[in-house]
């Protein structure tokens, strides 16, 4: 290991150990001063320039508000709508609502991820679905049409960018009871949270997403004291090579409850599923796992 307390004598320099007499060329000095500000701005643009890729997930997030605590119907809208913001400025800090910040798929905001915003909603809680497709060039991770994945590598980073941001902006929201922030993640969305190694957040939801990925993808990252559900349907056409595996696999050594609930039968919808009676087992699991909303 290097040792700089004699870098004036020595004359080190990003790197470098320059000589007395080199140290003495001006051209020198000065030409390793404005390498060291290229680097030093080009390292503050990448963080400027990340900040500014989030955002618009978060502007464009899907949201559902639900009547009370100042409300005298439920909102819908994008977070940056006016509407969404007229009703936020009238929420009312001394009752908070709980909330739940959800991932979509791969393929974006869809019937899946619209009625769980619904349901989560009529339950009582505020909705959060920000919109990873709102990013400048994002490309999918997938194709629907013939269930391929694995597109877009770069996409699980995003995500993760999108959790933490969200989580971030939800508990800057003094009307959101802090001690009961919950996050559901569906298909790549599951994927992103059963992947997510913090503990900020009072429960996790995986619903779509097995925890049997390639590589880094396999497991469950999360923090042993959030409590996790899982839900997966045993017949999902998009992991046929994956038949019989789940998230439950992997509870081992948590501390908190933890649940995995396999529906016989049923494809990749969960809360939307075809089959009522499965989709009704999911949001029976669902309701009792958020406290009864």
């Amino acid at each position: 290991m290097l040792e700089i307390g004699q870098a004036d004598a020595e004359g080190i320099r990003c790197g470098y150990a320059m000589t007395r007499a080199e140290f003495d060329r001006p051209w020198l000095v000065l030409a390793l001063a404005l390498a060291a500000l290229a680097i030093g701005f080009a390292a503050h643009q990448a963080d400027a320039q990340s900040g500014a890729a989030v955002e618009p997930t978060w502007q464009r997030a899907r949201v559902a508000i639900p009547s009370g605590a100042g409300l005298d119907r439920a909102v819908f809208g994008d977070w940056r709508d006016r509407a969404v913001q007229q009703a936020v400025g009238a929420m009312a800090p001394e009752n908070p609502l709980p909330a739940v910040i959800y991932l979509h798929g791969c393929a974006g905001i869809g019937p899946e991820d619209e009625a769980a915003r619904v349901l989560l909603m009529e339950w009582g809680f505020a909705v959060f679905q920000p919109n990873s497709f709102a990013r400048v060039g994002r490309r999918a991770n997938c194709s629907a049409a013939d269930r391929v994945t694995a597109l877009a590598p770069e996409a699980h980073q995003l995500r993760r960018e999108e959790l933490q941001n969200s989580l971030r902006q939800v508990r800057a929201l003094d009307w959101v009871d802090p001690s009961r922030i919950y996050v559901m993640g569906f298909s790549e969305g599951g994927m992103a949270l059963a992947g997510y190694d913090g503990g900020d957040m009072t429960g996790a939801i995986i619903t779509g997403w097995h925890c049997a990925g390639r590589d880094r993808f396999a497991g469950l990252a999360l923090d042993p004291d959030v409590p996790v559900l899982a839900i997966l349907g045993d017949a999902d056409p998009w992991y046929r090579d994956k038949q019989g595996r789940h998230c439950g696999e992997h509870f081992a050594g948590r501390a908190r409850p933890a649940r995995s609930l396999v529906l016989a039968d049923n494809g990749h919808e969960i809360v939307n599923s075809p089959d009522v009676a499965n989709a009704e087992q999911a949001k029976a699991a669902i309701i009792a796992f958020l406290g009864g909303g």
